[in-house]
């Protein structure tokens, strides 16, 4: 998971954080803050693991300036 680098979040310059699983858009929900996209993350992690699923490993947080780009 890639940690914040500690910038504000502004109107000019927003920082949004993207859940993603194996490099792609987990949910279409972009977040504003890590600690949102980090309770989706525990969420989803927790269904993969109660399925028995692999990708629970490859859930990451994407902070990004560009939300669009992530697929």
């Amino acid at each position: 998971m890639k940690t914040s680098t500690g910038r504000k979040n502004s109107y000019k310059d927003p920082v949004f954080y993207v859940v993603t699983r194996s490099g792609r858009r987990a949910w279409y929900k972009d977040y504003w803050t890590l600690s949102e996209a980090q309770k989706h993350v525990d969420g989803i992690v927790t269904a993969l693991r109660r399925g028995n699923d692999p990708g629970h490993r490859r859930v990451v947080i994407v902070e990004t300036t560009d939300p669009e780009k992530i697929t």
